[in-house]
């Protein structure tokens, strides 16, 4: 191989590492669970409203702790300065669970983000230990409207 054609080899290849995300530093959000949980809320809430039951009587303090959640969760990755950016998730994931798929998988990110904010190492800007609360809350919540769902 001649050195004009090794040259060129290298220039491609440095423009392929300038491209690929990871190398510009825009991999994707610093806590992807919360993200996640985020998304998963915003669904779960409307799977609450639109069902034709009360959960057993739990739907109006799963509603409120869901919403809760989602403000307390937006605050904390604003404060991280993570913008949260709404991602919908593969439509896979949901065939696992046989009804309420927003709830099961609501519950599921939920506690991941749990574990992403106790393993986080700074305060998300102060909010850090109200989100785990309401995080919490959010999943006893749906966990107790879940054990009364209806298919």
């Amino acid at each position: 191989m001649t050195a004009r054609a090794l040259f060129h080899l290298f220039g491609c290849f440095a423009i392929v590492a300038w491209l690929t995300p990871a190398t510009r530093g825009a991999e994707g959000p610093k806590h992807p669970h919360m993200h996640h949980a985020l998304y998963e809320l915003a669904e779960t809430r409307k799977e609450l409203k639109d069902a034709n039951h009360d959960f057993g009587g739990h739907r109006e303090k799963a509603l409120k702790a869901v919403d809760e959640a989602i403000i307390q969760m937006e605050k904390a990755l604003e404060g991280a300065g993570d913008k949260y950016v709404a991602k919908a998730v593969e439509a896979e994931v949901y065939k696992k669970y046989e009804f309420h798929p927003h709830l099961h998988h609501a519950l599921h990110e939920l506690k991941e983000a749990h574990h992403e904010l106790k393993e986080a190492k700074h305060d998300f800007g102060g909010h850090r230990e109200k989100t785990i609360e309401k995080v919490n809350h959010a999943i006893k919540q749906l966990e107790l409207a879940l054990k009364y769902a209806r298919t």
